[in-house]
């Protein structure tokens, strides 16, 4: 049970960061944020580590509902 616990932490960890880029990156465009290239790069790697945390949580949890069916 521990482990699916794990998961959807990944999962929601992955999903926090990606909605934290998504909205740098929206403030920026509406210029409430001021543009900048080491926040438009903060934005991109973490949007990409979102990503990749939520496509990890998703292969476990499905990896150990697997082995439950077995």
């Amino acid at each position: 049970m521990a482990k699916i616990e794990r998961e959807k932490a990944e999962i929601l960890i992955g999903a926090l960061l990606l909605i934290s880029s998504f909205l740098i990156s929206l403030l920026m465009v509406i210029d409430i944020l001021e543009k900048s290239i080491i926040l438009s790069i903060f934005a991109f790697f973490s949007s990409f580590a979102g990503l990749a945390i939520g496509f990890h949580g998703i292969y476990g949890l499905i990896l150990s509902r697997r082995r439950e069916r077995e």
